[in-house]
C-alpha cells in the first residue's frame, strides 16, 4: 500500500482541482500548490532535514500549512502540528496562566518528538524554541542548490505503508501531551472510507466540492480540509476558523456559491454561530448539495433543531445533516450516518448501567453518531472488556485497519489503551439498532444521589439560557477533604450588578432542578475565557477541573 502522494503521482485523484482561500484572497491549483511544495522541500532539505526526521508545524489553516504537509512528506519526513499561537509573545510580561500553559505543552512536544525543525509564520511569538524556528518564507527563499533526493512521500525514513505519516500531538481534555502515531496505512485506509461513506449515504458518487474551516492541526480539519480533497480529486475551500467564526453568514454564502457538498461543524460551534446564517434567509441562497456532519464531541438536540430551522430555508432539508465518532487513534471516524436523517431516543440509565427507553422527567435526548464504518470492530464492553449487548452502557472500544500502532515513545500508555488488541476509547455509550450513542467521557460522569448524571447534558440546559449562551458553563466533580462536591463555572460578566446575578444564579439552579433532579453543591460565576476549550471545541474539563482545585480560577460571583 503506498502513501497518498504516491498514490497521486501514479493516477490517484482526477484532473487539477482548484483550492480557494478566501482569508488569503485567491485561487490556487492543486498544481500549483505541488510546484510550491517541492520548493519548500528544498528548503527543508538544504536545513538538513532526512527521512524519519520529525517537524513541528504551528501554522494556521491555509495554503502555506498544505504545501509544508506535501513538502515534508515529499522528503519521508515527519510532521507534527500543533496549534498556532495567536497571542502576545510567549513568556512575555503580558503573558497569561494560559499562555504559560500553552508554552510548556510547545516545549514539552518539541523535546519529546526530538523535533530537529518548528516552522511558524510568527517566530517572534514564540522565541524560547530559538534555534529551532524558522519560517515558511524562508523556506521558500531561492536556494543556490537543491536536495539531492527527494522521497517517495511514504514518510518514516523506510518508504512503507506502515511508516509515519504524521504524530497528533493533544493535549486534549487532559493537558497531557500524547503523541498519537499516524501510519501512511492508517491515513489511506481512513480515505477509502470517508469516500466511501459519502457515496454510500445516497450520492453515488465521490464529494465534488468540500469546504473545511476547521484547523489542520487537528484530526478533523486535517482530513477533511487537505487529505480528502486530495484523495477525491475534489475542489476545495478552507480558512482559518477565526475567518469563519467572524462571519459565519459569509462562510455559508461560499459554500453556496461554490455548490459545497461536503462540510464538517461541531455540536458548539454550529451552536455559537447559527443564529447570524439566519440573514441569509430571503437572499436566494442555495446550500441544496451540501452535506454537513456535525462531529468531534456530543451533538445537542437543541441544535439538530436549530440547524433544521436556519438551513432548511436555504435548500438544505435536515435529512442532510449526518453525525459521526471518531478520535485521532483511529486516525479520524469510527462511525457515521447511513440513512438520511439523525436518529433521537430518550433514555434513563439505570443502575448497573442498563439503558431504559423512557420519556420521564428524569431521561434525556440522545442523539445517534451512526454505525460502525466498514472493516471498524466497534465494541461496548464492560469494565473488565467483556462485550455487552445492546442498551447496555459501557465503554467503547476500538480495532481495524485505521488504528494507531501506539503513542510516540510511551510504551505505558499504548500498553493501557491498546494492549489487548483493541483501544479503550475512555469514551461511554451504548448500542441501540445497530447505532453508536455516545453518552459521556468515562471520567467526567458523576453519580449524584446514587444517580448517573452526565455533566454535558446539564452544560448544554444551562447554556440554553438567554444570558449564558453556548460553551460557557462547565459542570465538574472536585474531590475535596469533606467528600466529592459537584462544581459549576458560568462565565459572566465583571460589569452586571449584584441584583442581576443573584437572579441569574437563582434561575441556573431552578433550571438544574426542573430538569435533572438536583443543585450542584457549588455554583460559582467566572470571567470570560475561562473555560478553556481544544482545537476542536471541547472543553478541557480536567484542566478547568485541576485550577480550580489549585484556587488559579478567579471568580466574579
Amino acid at each position: 500500500m503506498e502513501g497518498l502522494l504516491n498514490w497521486l503521482d501514479h493516477g490517484g485523484g482526477a484532473g487539477d482541482p482548484l483550492w480557494h482561500f478566501p482569508a488569503e484572497g485567491m485561487d490556487r491549483r492543486l498544481s500549483e500548490l505541488r510546484t510550491r511544495s517541492v520548493a519548500m522541500a528544498a528548503g527543508l532539505a538544504a536545513r538538513g532535514i532526512r527521512p524519519g526526521d520529525r517537524v513541528v508545524t504551528l501554522l494556521d489553516t491555509g495554503s502555506a500549512a498544505i504545501c509544508l504537509l506535501l513538502a515534508l512528506w515529499q522528503l519521508q519526513a515527519v510532521p507534527v502540528p500543533l496549534r498556532p499561537w495567536s497571542g502576545t509573545a510567549l513568556g512575555s510580561a503580558d503573558s497569561t496562566d494560559q499562555a504559560g500553559s500553552f508554552l510548556r505543552f510547545l516545549q514539552e512536544v518539541t523535546r519529546r518528538s526530538d523535533a530537529r525543525l518548528v516552522v511558524t509564520d510568527r517566530p517572534a511569538a514564540v522565541p524560547q524554541l530559538e534555534p529551532l524556528l524558522t519560517t515558511v518564507a524562508a523556506l521558500e527563499a531561492p536556494l543556490e542548490r537543491l536536495p539531492v533526493t527527494v522521497g517517495d512521500g511514504n514518510g518514516g525514513g523506510d518508504g512503507s505503508a506502515d511508516g509515519l505519516a504524521l504524530i497528533q500531538f493533544s493535549s486534549g481534555s487532559t493537558g497531557q501531551p500524547k503523541g498519537v502515531m499516524v501510519t501512511h496505512a492508517m491515513v489511506m485506509a481512513q480515505l477509502r472510507q470517508l469516500a466511501d461513506n459519502y457515496a454510500g449515504a445516497g450520492r453515488d458518487r465521490p464529494p465534488r466540492s468540500i469546504a473545511s474551516w476547521l484547523p489542520f492541526y487537528h484530526d478533523m480539519g486535517l482530513f477533511i480540509g487537505i487529505l480528502l480533497p486530495l484523495f477525491t480529486g475534489a475542489d476545495a475551500m478552507v480558512a482559518p476558523p477565526a475567518w469563519y467564526m467572524r462571519n459565519p453568514a459569509r462562510w455559508f454564502a461560499a459554500m453556496a456559491a461554490r455548490g459545497s457538498d461536503l462540510n464538517f461543524s461541531t455540536s458548539s460551534v454550529l451552536a455559537a454561530t447559527l443564529r447570524g446564517v439566519r440573514r441569509l434567509h430571503g437572499r436566494g441562497c442555495d446550500l441544496s448539495a451540501l452535506i454537513l456532519y456535525i462531529a468531534a464531541e456530543k451533538i445537542s438536540p437543541a441544535v439538530l433543531d436549530e440547524a433544521a430551522a436556519v438551513l432548511t430555508p436555504l435548500g438544505m432539508p435536515s435529512s442532510q445533516l449526518r453525525a459521526g465518532y471518531g478520535m485521532a487513534e483511529y486516525a479520524l471516524g469510527c462511525t457515521h450516518t447511513h440513512d438520511p436523517g439523525l436518529r433521537r431516543l430518550r433514555v434513563r440509565i439505570a443502575p448497573g448501567g442498563r439503558v431504559l427507553a423512557d420519556d420521564d422527567g428524569e431521561s434525556v435526548e440522545l442523539v445517534s453518531v451512526g454505525r460502525p464504518n466498514d472493516a471498524c470492530d466497534l465494541v461496548v464492553r464492560d469494565e473488565v472488556g467483556r462485550p455487552l449487548g445492546e442498551m447496555m452502557l459501557g465503554e467503547i472500544t476500538v480495532a481495524g485497519p485505521c488504528l494507531t500502532p501506539g503513542y510516540w515513545r510511551d510504551d505505558a500508555m499504548t500498553q493501557r489503551v491498546l494492549g489487548r488488541g483493541w483501544m479503550r476509547s475512555g469514551d461511554l455509550g451504548f448500542l441501540q439498532g445497530g447505532e453508536l450513542f455516545f453518552v459521556a467521557r468515562k471520567d467526567e460522569m458523576l453519580v449524584v444521589g446514587g444517580r448517573n448524571v452526565i455533566p454535558a447534558d446539564v452544560e448544554l440546559e444551562v447554556e440554553s439560557l438567554p444570558f449564558v449562551g453556548p460553551g460557557r458553563a462547565v459542570l465538574f466533580a472536585a474531590d475535596e477533604p469533606g467528600g466529592t462536591r459537584q462544581v459549576l463555572l458560568v462565565e459572566g460578566n465583571a460589569a452586571s450588578p449584584l441584583p442581576v446575578v443573584s437572579g441569574r444564579l437563582t434561575a441556573i439552579r431552578r433550571c438544574i432542578l426542573d430538569g435533572f433532579g438536583f443543585v450542584p453543591t457549588d455554583i460559582a460565576v467566572v470571567p470570560k475565557g475561562t473555560i478553556e476549550k481544544t482545537s476542536s471545541g471541547k472543553k478541557r474539563t480536567a484542566v478547568i477541573r485541576r485550577r480550580w482545585q489549585a484556587g488559579a480560577i478567579p471568580l466574579l460571583v
